[in-house]
């Protein structure tokens, strides 16, 4: 009697917070469609989007759903309502739009809405379990209360729900021959190949309904769905040009200014003739050398290309390689914003990456922060800065958190910039992934390089005659001493054989062992002339002093960061200063040395470190000297970071060349492109091969797609002061609060602080190799989480202030590292 007088009066979908079933069915509809219509798709798409959300948690009409979410002990099988959903949701779709397709598509997307998305091939697996006896238990609950449903049924326009439930014995048969065929069809289209667009389409049109489902899911269970986060004005891009005049105009007369502005007024120009054509093509670049104000001009195409479109509201998403380099271009976006608007809420510009948290002042809105985030998450501002990795994890992918932002990229702008950083085997894939994103899902893509791979090349060059630029400069020149392999000791004696006082210098080394003892043997030959940063405690070194500095991953975030704007402060008035780094500096770092030094690498790599010498050309021509470092065994330092092929690439270009000028750099990495293309198979690789036979196949379960190789290393967190003890008292705390959590509220609430304090945490982790012996004197930072713990108490033993983790060969005495 208790389920007959609660299920006579109310079906909930959630409890805590009160949430009527009808209600949730209605509103995440609501929200599927207007996702669809945003993304620009067709009609039928949208209308099938907002059946998927009305049906999706149909299943919850059983009172053993109703009972289960009262606290009441009911089988997994019996309360579990996401297949008995897709079968009812599947069933609506084809009575109303007549397509089998259609229909196999959304009993996949409502099926996996609380998971990853599953194989085609499983898929087909479960149809054979349609009528299974919990399904047939769970349609007899649905049907002793069916007065009542058929009314929820009928106001929510989903009436044809009735037929299949009063007829279940003969319809799901039906719906059982209907789903097969549609699998069957699917199937064989797979297997012919008879059109790679067509197969491209079906999988990138199962991604957007999947992410307009479990978006509109989740913040409807958030109770944030009426919120609007939208941006009230108007973008423009005039507020570069404003920009521009106040800030730039006025610099002085350096040919790399002219070059900029050159470069500016030309694409421009392009845009004009764009524009009058009628047509904007889906796939354009922008090449032009480093420093030539790449950034400020992608936004100001971007925002054209948005007042071209000024309907539809296209976001703008600008993604670069890594997360280092985010904040830099966070920061002249903004800048560029406030000093037009006034002001660059979150629903204006969003900065987003894996640590990224926002906090309650960047919003105009006064939201909580568990709210905030759902909404950040789904990249709702007008304009995202965020990592190629956030990007190409939801283009190429079936985790339900990375997929709920995809219909979000649908009909947007997408910049990517630094495109040569994607490594070389992944080249094609992402080429069919991001050309097929453009046709599919109306995105409007650029892409940013000095040194664009001939394979990535793709549409419309918006700097026809980049290369005219490229012979203008003369900033730096390359200069090859790789005859013969060198160890730490002749480098540093080669450092200092060409190095002058006076001037300021960066050391890019491959590995860390090699840049920690080619640092000390620079600071023992420098002695007290060299102010070390990190060891020595004044405020400011004085004048006279060499600025000494080091960077890597062992010297954990927070402090490489805050050494980053030291080092441009000092650089800026004309302290000497020498950077020994890893290739933390390669890309996207505005830092600007006299001179450079790198160990052999893919020679984009290496004309990335040119960027950072003579960037701003402030005269002389800036010397960038390239060698070949051993470590201990007589193995190229190189070798062991970037394997064999594109090292030896480099090696072959480079080897019979005395020097080589800026201006013929293009001409260069055309060459090695060219050779690598070819000697590493990117037409052909087999890791580019082996993902898109997986979506060709449709096979979801097997993207779990990450341009991020996973490195040989171990997370080590280090309670460097004390908001890190403060963090990690906070992390043990809210775990612990989690697991007492009794409601929905509280766990939202405790998981989104566990977000928070993880991302914060990420500022005190350096990184250790799997293989250094001192990780097994430390405990993790807590169980099942493998991030090992240096307390305070121990700190000076395993951290240095100067050079970050202290590994196990750095540990057994000084005499280790400088012999």
């Amino acid at each position: 009697m208790r389920w007959l007088e609660y299920s006579c009066n109310q079906f909930y979908s959630h409890l805590n917070p009160k949430i009527l079933l009808k209600d949730h069915l209605a509103e995440v509809g609501r929200l599927c469609r207007k996702y669809a219509e945003r993304a620009d798709v067709s009609k039928e798409i949208i209308e099938c989007a907002e059946l998927i959300g009305k049906c999706h948690d149909l299943g919850k009409y059983t009172k053993y759903f109703q009972e289960h979410l009262r606290g009441m002990k009911v089988p997994r099988s019996l309360y579990s309502h996401s297949r008995l959903s897709a079968i009812l949701g599947s069933w609506s779709i084809y009575k109303r739009l007549e397509d089998n397709l259609l229909s196999l598509i959304a009993f996949l997307c409502i099926s996996c809405h609380h998971g990853r998305l599953k194989n085609l091939s499983k898929l087909r697996d479960d149809l054979e379990f349609l009528d299974a006896p919990n399904i047939r238990k769970q349609i007899d609950s649905i049907k002793e209360n069916l007065d009542v449903i058929s009314d929820e049924l009928e106001e929510l326009e989903l009436s044809e729900i009735c037929e299949l439930i009063e007829g279940f014995n003969d319809n799901i048969y039906r719906l059982k021959d209907i789903l097969r065929n549609a699998s069957t069809r699917l199937e064989l289209d797979m297997k012919l190949e008879f059109d790679e667009s067509q197969i491209w389409r079906y999988y990138y049109t199962i991604l957007l309904l999947f992410s307009c489902l479990i978006d509109a899911d989740k913040r409807d269970a958030g109770r944030i769905s009426k919120i609007d986060f939208s941006w009230r004005g108007d973008l423009v891009a005039d507020a570069v040009i404003r920009y521009i005049e106040s800030n730039l105009r006025n610099e002085n007369d350096f040919e790399i200014n002219k070059i900029r502005n050159e470069i500016f007024t030309l694409v421009s120009k392009q845009l004009d003739g764009i524009f009058k054509q009628g047509r904007v093509p889906k796939m354009m670049t922008i090449t032009a050398p480093t420093g030539s104000g790449k950034t400020l001009l992608s936004l100001y195409v971007a925002l054209r290309l948005r007042e071209k479109m000024r309907s539809k509201r296209p976001r703008i998403i600008y993604c670069l390689p890594y997360i280092n380099i985010i904040e830099q271009t966070y920061g002249v976006f903004k800048d560029v914003f406030q000093g037009f608007y006034g002001e660059a809420p979150l629903e204006l510009l969003l900065k987003h990456h894996h640590l990224f948290f926002p906090t309650a002042s960047s919003s105009s809105l006064e939201l909580s922060l568990d709210k905030m985030l759902l909404l950040t998450d789904s990249w709702e501002s007008e304009v995202i800065v965020t990592t190629f990795e956030q990007l190409f994890r939801t283009i190429i992918g079936s985790r339900n958190a990375s997929l709920k932002k995809l219909h979000n990229i649908a009909n947007s702008i997408l910049i990517l910039d630094e495109v040569q950083a994607i490594p070389l085997e992944y080249w094609k894939l992402v080429r069919d992934a991001l050309e097929n994103l453009a046709n599919h899902l109306n995105v409007t893509i650029i892409m940013m390089t000095a040194t664009m791979p001939t394979l990535l090349r793709s549409g419309q060059e918006l700097v026809p005659n980049h290369l005219s630029f490229f012979r203008r400069l003369n900033r730096t020149i390359l200069i090859p001493h790789i005859d013969e392999p060198i160890n730490a000791d002749k480098f540093v004696d080669f450092f200092f054989s060409r190095w002058r006082r006076d001037r300021s210098a960066l050391i890019v080394l491959n590995t860390i062992r090699t840049s920690k003892r080619v640092y000390h043997k620079i600071a023992k030959r420098l002695g007290d002339k060299a102010y070390r940063i990190g060891k020595d405690k004044e405020p400011k070194p004085a004048r006279g002093k060499i600025v000494l500095a080091y960077l890597s991953t062992s010297v954990i975030p927070k402090v490489r960061k805050e050494r980053i704007q030291i080092l441009k402060h000092l650089l800026s008035e004309g302290y000497p200063v020498i950077l020994v780094s890893t290739q933390a500096v390669e890309a996207g770092v505005d830092l600007d040395f006299d001179m450079a030094f790198r160990d052999l690498g893919p020679l984009d790599s290496i004309i990335q470190v040119a960027g950072r010498c003579n960037r701003n050309w402030r005269g002389n021509t800036g010397e960038v000297f390239i060698l070949r470092i051993v470590g201990d065994r007589g193995w190229e330092d190189s070798r062991k970071i970037y394997g064999t092929i594109l090292p030896g690439i480099s090696l072959e270009i480079l080897k019979n060349v005395k020097e080589v000028c800026e201006k013929d750099v293009p001409a260069l990495v055309k060459k090695y492109y060219e050779e690598a293309i070819y000697r590493a198979g990117a037409e052909s690789s087999e890791e580019s091969e082996e993902v898109l036979e997986n979506v060709k196949s449709l096979k979801y379960e097997e993207l779990d797609f990450s341009l991020i190789k996973e490195e040989p290393k171990i997370p080590v967190y280090i309670e460097y002061d004390d908001d890190a003890e403060m963090l990690l008292r906070n992390l043990q705390e809210t775990v612990k609060a989690l697991g007492e959590a009794e409601n929905l509220e509280e766990v939202f609430r405790h998981k989104t602080n566990l977000k928070r304090i993880r991302a914060e945490m990420e500022n005190y982790v350096a990184k250790a190799y799997k293989n250094d012996s001192r990780l097994a004197s430390l405990n993790p930072v807590m169980e099942r989480l493998d991030v090992r713990y240096v307390p305070r108490n121990v700190l000076k033993a395993y951290y240095d202030e100067e050079m970050g983790f202290i590994s196990d060969w750095e540990a057994v005495g000084k005499e280790a590292i400088i012999i």
